[in-house]
């Protein structure tokens, strides 16, 4: 309809509102029926919670591009083993989530769920567990390359299992460390599972020691109510040290973000009381500090004697984020160039099925935060899980730093980390390379490393 001219000449439907609406189309028909990470994790999670309390149900788990921690998932592969299918299935039928019953079969049963989501138990023998695991965990693309291996190994590989060609015989099917060892290659961590490397990495004996959520010693990028956030200084501190943190970090909105109305007083006053609180927590530190706005042209909110009382500094895109590439990376380079500027957060900006990445020279922007130290965040908030895996891999590549931090807004949202976590892991990323599972004493000085020495 857009590229009929439809629109031309109705108030309000100029040039530039035009592409806007084209362009928001254009996301909303990439997205599809596609949910983020975290609404399908939640309603899997529920789902498995449900049929494991089922007599006789012996394992079961989520599989699909949801195990494998993609930033969307188009449904949910659900799987179990039982010595009673037909009741599996009727509870599964029976969940209140259901909203239609697609298709029920004794091995395979399909489900819509009231918010359109479709979910697919299959209910295999135990010993074949390990063998439809690592199938329907997929992807297609790595499991092609799973079968050329057996294949010229003389064998066959299926979700029913590991099979000699010759005979016939089944070898191994109960467990995936079997199915992969007799391949000849180490167990794959499922978000590796992409084909991107992952099998000449573990043919090589090189697949990372992928970076886990108990790595995580700290959180540098989370808010309060002082700005957009729902719960005070003392709750989200709480709520951070029941974690088991050794440090956290609040970075409420600096004013260049104006709906914020933060000002200097609101933010020397949190200061004080973030002091206060250091320590307090099980010996957990607390750091104050900031996000500041990324201006058009690159600049941030505070003067150089204000940002050096703040223990961390995050900089972020809040606006104008449709600036060409060009000058969209000039931007985010002088961000980076900016010695208070400690953490580049949620670099893209994206936010998923909303709002596309801003355009950049990536790899010139990435070069610029290894010059100069930079940190670059990967988000955790579902809506967002900026920077994307592909592009952590990229960034490594330049030998950038990293920081999984929630974004969080509320206490609940401290939880999100592992979608982080889940991203970092697609990015083939290890705990070295993320800051914040250093000790203390070694991320603390590292940010003072990065400040101008007075």
């Amino acid at each position: 309809m857009l590229d009929t001219g439809c629109l031309h000449g109705l108030a309000g439907f100029g040039a530039r509102t035009e592409e806007n609406l084209r362009h928001g189309i254009e996301i909303l028909d990439k997205a599809g029926q596609r949910v983020p990470l975290g609404t399908a994790m939640e309603l899997a999670e529920t789902i498995v919670a449900g049929l494991a309390a089922v007599a006789g149900c012996e394992s079961c788990a989520f599989a699909g591009s949801l195990r494998r921690m993609k930033d969307t998932v188009g449904d949910i592969d659900v799987l179990a083993t039982s010595d009673r299918p037909a009741e599996l299935m009727r509870s599964f039928t029976a969940l209140p989530l259901v909203e239609q019953v697609i298709a029920a079969g004794d091995t395979k049963t399909s489900i819509r769920t009231g918010s359109g989501l479709q979910v697919d138990l299959r209910v295999v023998p135990p010993e074949d567990w390990g063998a439809a695991l690592q199938y329907f965990t997929g992807s297609r693309a790595h499991n092609i390359r799973t079968r050329e291996i057996a294949v010229h190994s003389g064998l066959k590989l299926s979700e029913y299992g590991l099979f000699d060609v010759e005979s016939g015989a089944k070898i191994v099917s109960a467990a995936e460390e079997e199915v992969y060892a007799r391949l000849g290659l180490p167990w794959i961590p499922p978000p590796l599972r992409e084909d991107g490397g992952e099998i000449e990495a573990a043919l090589r004996g090189e697949l990372p020691d992928l970076v886990a959520e108990t790595d995580v010693r700290g959180d540098l990028h989370t808010h309060t109510d002082l700005s957009d956030g729902l719960a005070g200084l003392p709750d989200m501190v709480a709520a951070a040290a029941a974690r088991g943190y050794s440090y956290y970090a609040v970075t409420d909105h600096a004013p260049g973000l104006a709906m914020q109305r933060m000002t200097d007083e609101k933010t020397l006053a949190q200061r004080e009381e973030v002091r206060a609180l250091d320590g307090r927590c099980g010996g957990m530190r607390v750091l104050h500090g900031t996000e500041l706005n990324i201006d058009p042209d690159g600049g941030v909110d505070w003067p150089a004697g204000f940002l050096a009382g703040f223990d961390v500094c995050v900089a972020s895109v809040h606006s104008h984020f449709d600036q060409p590439s060009e000058r969209m990376t000039r931007r985010l380079v002088r961000a980076c160039e900016n010695p208070f500027v400690d953490v580049l957060g949620h670099p893209t900006a994206r936010q998923i099925g909303r709002r596309p990445p801003v355009e950049a020279d990536w790899d010139e922007v990435f070069a610029a935060c290894a010059r100069t130290g930079t940190v670059l965040e990967i988000d955790s908030s579902p809506d967002r899980l900026d920077l994307p895996a592909e592009h952590v891999r990229r960034a490594r590549r330049h030998g950038v730093r990293f920081a999984v931090d929630t974004d969080a807004h509320a206490v609940p949202h401290l939880a999100h980390l592992r979608y982080g976590i889940g991203t970092a892991q697609r990015g083939w990323l290890t705990a070295g390379e993320v800051v914040n599972t250093w000790p203390a004493a070694e991320l603390i000085a590292f940010l003072r490393a990065h400040r101008p020495s007075s």
